[in-house]
């Protein structure tokens, strides 16, 4: 320590403990699977409102019910969705092939819907002339085509586009950074303007007319398997559902295929979400079930998934829900939904109101849009559903509450696992951890980063533990932080370990408030 032998301001350099401040680096975010009729087929889109979605997968459709189960998840306060489009086999990209103005007429540029499916037959496009020969315009429109000039359906316009790959205008550069409907290529055999230009006028050029855009068939189980890849590259925590898998199978026409298919993609997710190791799954039944046939469903799928998971990061609820149908006339029209997407929604929304501790459900949970479920419940059947091996938590309407979630278990009924919310604070606190300790790959290994990580993860635990997510009257009740000599020996060290231990007091659920009541008799006083 230094010695100070007159008065004065004297300036001392320390190292501070390391601290991280993360942007919502252990948040969930929401994740669907499901066919559309457009929409890119390579990663997943990450959206935040109903608006987004319609914009790039289209407005809600019978055929396809991704399209609802956004429509529920972003009713029921979710914020941030993933969205991967999968597609079958036979689905193309309708396109148009321009030819240029030389005597031959050669193609020139390939003008493609920005993704496959029979919604590009929709498109057409217009060559504009630009007032000199070696630049043009480019219109884009969509359905209904109107002919001549019409600016009323035009979708997008490009003005003083080139066809040298040298100019800042490079038509293939300035469509394919910016256009939400086509991509263009270069198909010119020419290499000096106006040769290779392509021709200009009024007529519209409809997309589908060199090859037909096409939906495809119907995905098949390995449509959806291939996808789940594609979440490889996201780093947060997710909650997925894939809302075609209850579509598959319909209990009054499928098949023991269907039933087959529908659970086999579902074990799939499972499988997946438990592999990350940073995932939650949100299963569906299919429709029409009873309460006994929906645990049978369960039971089933849990078997199909038991050699990957315990189910213990997977929930499953019911039944179904009715909501009004916006996509009919008559008055009071409904239809079913599946509860999976409406229920993320409220994962999420919980999330950000309450906190990942607090498990989504309870008389606050109200269901959004729900008029009426499909199916009401009797007390044996509440009772079998939620002690059964592999739970299902019951949406019931509850008088003075509404339709609201009265059950917050996972497909895994043991001790520990049993708890929606104490899987998923794990989750967070596993995440914000290995983010908040990342500093520490390559420092040297001394107590001075251990007095760093130690602080660092007390900090955070700490915080946590105030806004609720930790069971304690105190600091020391609620979680423990070791990282010291005693963690971490001379020959980890040598091996270039170091390590953590932590402990931490989760929250459960008050799940069954019980009052004891007695009479006063007689003579007896209170």
């Amino acid at each position: 320590m230094a010695t100070f032998s007159r008065p004065g301001v004297f300036i001392e350099e320390v190292q501070l403990p390391q601290t991280i401040e993360l942007a919502d680096s252990g948040n969930a975010i929401a994740a669907f699977i499901g066919a559309a009729a457009q929409g890119p087929t390579s990663v997943p889109v990450l959206l935040s409102s109903w608006t987004q979605f319609t914009k790039t997968f289209g407005s809600l459709q019978d055929a396809y019910p991704l399209t609802w189960a956004a429509y529920n998840f972003f009713a029921n306060g979710g914020r941030q969705l993933y969205v991967k489009r999968v597609v079958g086999s036979g689905s193309a990209t309708a396109s148009y092939i321009l030819t240029d103005s030389s005597t031959n007429a050669l193609n020139t540029i390939g003008v493609y819907a920005a993704n496959p499916g029979s919604w590009g037959n929709t498109l057409a496009v217009q060559v504009r002339p630009a007032g000199v020969s070696t630049r043009f315009g480019l219109a884009v429109y969509g359905a209904p085509i109107i002919a001549g000039n019409s600016t009323s359906n035009i979708l997008e316009q490009y003005s003083d586009l080139s066809m040298d790959n040298t100019d800042p205008r490079y038509f293939a550069s300035v469509i394919n950074t910016s256009s939400s409907y086509i991509y263009v290529t270069d198909l010119s055999s020419a290499s000096v303007a106006p040769t290779n230009m392509p021709v200009t006028g009024t007529t519209l050029y409809a997309l589908g007319t060199s090859t037909a855009g096409a939906d495809g068939s119907t995905p098949g189980t390995s449509a959806y398997q291939a996808a789940l890849s594609s979440f490889d590259a996201v780093n947060n925590p997710l909650v997925f559902n894939i809302p075609d898998a209850a579509y598959i199978y319909n209990v009054s026409t499928g098949s023991g295929t269907d039933r087959s298919n529908s659970i086999t993609v579902q074990a799939n997710l499972v499988a997946y979400a438990e592999g990350r190791g940073d995932s939650f799954t949100i299963i569906d039944v299919p429709e029409g079930l009873s309460a006994s046939d929906a645990q049978t469903y369960v039971n089933d799928t849990a078997t199909a998934f038991a050699g990957s998971s315990t189910g213990s990061s997977t929930a499953a609820y019911y039944p179904w829900l009715l909501i009004p149908d916006t996509l009919k006339s008559t008055p009071g029209a409904t239809r079913l939904q599946a509860p999976g997407a409406a229920m993320a929604g409220i994962y999420l929304s919980t999330d950000a109101s309450r906190g990942v501790f607090k498990t989504p459900a309870g008389l606050n949970t109200r269901v959004a849009l729900a008029v009426s479920t499909e199916h009401q419940f009797t007390n044996a059947e509440l009772d079998t559903l939620n002690t059964s091996t592999h739970p299902v938590n019951a949406i019931r309407q509850v008088p003075g509450a509404g339709i609201v979630v009265m059950g917050g278990r996972t497909l895994d009924n043991t001790p520990g696992h049993r708890y929606v919310n104490i899987r998923r604070s794990l989750f967070y606190i596993e995440k914000e951890l290995k983010d908040r300790t990342q500093f520490a790959v390559f420092e040297n290994n001394d107590s001075r980063l251990w007095n760093q990580i130690q602080i660092g993860c007390s900090q955070f635990l700490s915080t946590y533990w105030q806004q609720g997510g930790l069971r304690g009257a105190t600091v020391t009740d609620a979680f423990y932080v070791k990282c010291d000599s005693t963690t971490t020996s001379g020959a980890d060290i040598m091996n270039g370990r170091v390590n953590i231990e932590i402990g931490v007091a989760l929250e459960y659920p008050a799940e069954f408030v019980v009052i004891k009541l007695g009479q006063i008799t007689g003579s007896a006083t209170a």
